[in-house]
């Protein structure tokens, strides 16, 4: 007898008392919605951080062999970003300066925080291919002006409460960088991570403008943070990037934009308790929701002890049980599933907006957190059965 053919036996068990099942589904929606949440943040911790390698034009990078992590302010020669261009198959080669130590940007706003905060600051040579978004090569031509610069729309608020809204009223504010005078003549989107709170992208004179610092004597352009090299055939991109590495001396690593990423988000899963903390958080979201559900099913077959014992003295098998409570697990993972979903939607919307994380809800965490569910409520029911199968229909009578 199949028990989905036949009458609806686990369905009409679950909803035989709807306060019994609300308060199922609470439970397991708690449980979905802890899920998603260690999910959800996990995930922000890897696309945030290699957004900006996203937002990239390169097809390799040239990186210190010191700089284990973007943030990590480790820096090579210009010299080698101008000897990776010479090499074949290469069309260009660019340096990218960012700063993060001597980048301090404070608005002198009414209601603006009085001190300054750190801020990322990008300095790019304006001609060239470095960016993929339109919107900062659109406004290229206001970042030749002296002092001007851009601010990501995501930067955190209470740090930066710039009026983004409006390029006349974000030019209105008085605000320094490095103790000195800065105008934002526009906007762009890059997003905060977990090591920068906010962004800020200007020409490469204004950069060493900010920041003479970098070096102790000389030009601050001398040095780079990342070098972008673009090739001129990518089905030979490795090939490229093996002859970049043969000409370069070991002061930098060379890596195609995979193996980039994949170092980013290596170093953030194995290298920092972050990626273990979350991994625990949905374990502990998994063992939360089967003990619910656990509770939940037990109840059920306890309250029904002699009706099964009765189907088990009129020749139903074991193995009827066991699809009986399976199903029953199946239905209950949905029906908990649904409501967690939902409300996750609405937490990953206001914690992405005001965090500024890329908080998104992809195919891949639906599918990660339904499985996860669907598999707690089986297990849990796998395990209440066990007193069912136990019980002997004579002693129950």
């Amino acid at each position: 007898m199949s028990s989905f053919t036949k009458t609806p036996l686990a369905w009409k068990n679950l909803t035989h008392d709807w306060r019994r099942l609300i308060v199922a589904v609470a439970g397991i929606g708690f449980a979905v919605l802890l899920m998603f949440t260690q999910v959800g943040f996990q995930n922000a911790l890897f696309d945030s951080q290699v957004k900006m390698i996203d937002d990239l034009q390169g097809d390799i990078f040239l990186v210190s062999r010191a700089k284990y992590t973007l943030a990590a302010e480790k820096r090579f020669a210009l010299e080698l970003v101008n000897q990776a261009r010479s090499a074949s198959g290469v069309s260009g080669a660019y340096p990218l300066y960012t700063e993060l130590t001597l980048s301090r940007l404070k608005s002198f706003d009414r209601g603006a925080p009085s001190k300054a905060f750190p801020i990322r600051s990008i300095g790019f040579r304006l001609d060239d291919p470095i960016f993929n978004s339109e919107r900062i090569n659109s406004q290229l031509e206001q970042l030749r002006l002296p002092h001007a610069a851009l601010i990501d729309v995501r930067s955190k608020r209470d740090n930066f409460p710039f009026p983004t809204e409006s390029d006349a009223e974000l030019a209105k504010v008085q605000a320094e960088l490095a103790d000195r005078k800065i105008v934002m003549v526009g906007t762009f989107d890059l997003g905060t991570d977990f090591a920068h709170d906010g962004n800020l992208a200007m020409s490469a004179e204004n950069f060493a403008a900010y920041f003479p610092q970098r070096v102790q004597f000389g030009d601050p352009l001398s040095v780079v943070d990342l070098g972008i090299v673009h090739v001129d055939d990518k089905t030979r991109t490795e090939e490229v990037r093996d002859t970049i590495d043969q000409i370069l001396d070991d002061r930098v690593v060379v890596l195609t934009r995979a193996q980039f990423r994949d170092q980013e988000i290596g170093f953030w899963d194995n290298s920092t308790p972050i990626g273990i903390i979350f991994t625990a958080g949905k374990i502990i979201g998994f063992i939360v929701g089967m003990v619910i559900c656990y509770q939940v099913i037990y109840s059920d077959i306890a309250d029904h002890m002699h009706e099964f014992a009765t189907l088990k003295a009129m020749g139903y098998t074991t193995g009827y049980f066991l699809r009986l409570i399976v199903t029953e697990g199946f239905f209950l993972s949905f029906v908990g599933f649904i409501p967690g979903f939902i409300v996750s939607v609405g937490l990953y919307a206001l914690l992405a907006n005001s965090t500024g994380l890329l908080l998104r809800m992809t195919p891949y965490s639906i599918t990660q957190v339904l499985v996860l569910t669907i598999a707690m409520c089986i297990g849990s029911g796998l395990l209440a059965v066990r007193k069912l199968l136990a019980a002997d229909p004579a002693n129950l009578f």
